[in-house]
């Protein structure tokens, strides 16, 4: 194990939404995120922080925490299985970190926490309840319950999905060009 006390913050960015993707607001990311990090106690000076995403939100992800590792990975739990090759190799984890955060719920990473725990590397598993696989929990050495972001934010949460039942209306086309983010939005960071 490290002696230093440098964590790794393996973070799975669209499953602490507590909905799809496509419904969540902007409010709902950025809450996800910094939420997440500040109850697991994130220190910018010595944890590693790495997202992934899927393709679609790399932006989003990157606008709100551009000090993090981006991983991007597309298909069905992309996401997911681009943090768990992060967290293979146990060896070189052990000896540079003295803990490993996952922030995500789901099953797939409980042969990452069982193989860090083999290593020596404690684990924390910091989720969403009632959306967390009780595997994943079980395996973990310590779970961080996170607010779901729909219970502090309320409709801000999301944004109007298509209706199948309504008449539709042709949308303007969206600006995707980057575009900087005002400093305070990004994570409580002071302008």
């Amino acid at each position: 194990m490290s002696p230093i006390g440098r964590r790794l913050i393996a973070m799975d960015a669209q499953n602490l939404l507590g909905c799809h993707p496509t419904t969540a607001s902007a409010a709902c990311w950025e809450f996800a995120i910094a939420e997440s990090l500040h109850a697991v106690g994130f220190r910018n000076d010595t944890d590693h922080l790495v997202i992934a995403v899927a393709p679609d939100w790399a932006f989003t992800v990157n606008a709100l925490a551009p000090f993090a590792r981006l991983m991007v990975r597309e298909g069905r739990h992309g996401a997911d299985l681009a943090l768990c090759n992060a967290l293979e190799d146990t060896n070189f984890i052990a000896s540079r970190y003295s803990e490993v955060v996952i922030a995500s719920g789901s099953h797939i990473f409980r042969r990452s926490v069982r193989a860090l725990a083999d290593a020596g590397v404690p684990t924390t598993v910091a989720c969403l309840p009632h959306q967390t696989s009780s595997e994943l929990t079980a395996t973990a050495a310590h779970v961080t319950w996170l607010d779901r972001p729909r219970e502090v934010l309320g409709d801000a949460a999301t944004v109007a999905a298509p209706s199948t039942t309504r008449a539709t209306h042709v949308l303007a086309p969206v600006d995707a060009r980057p575009r900087p983010v005002p400093l305070h939005t990004r994570l409580g960071l002071a302008a």
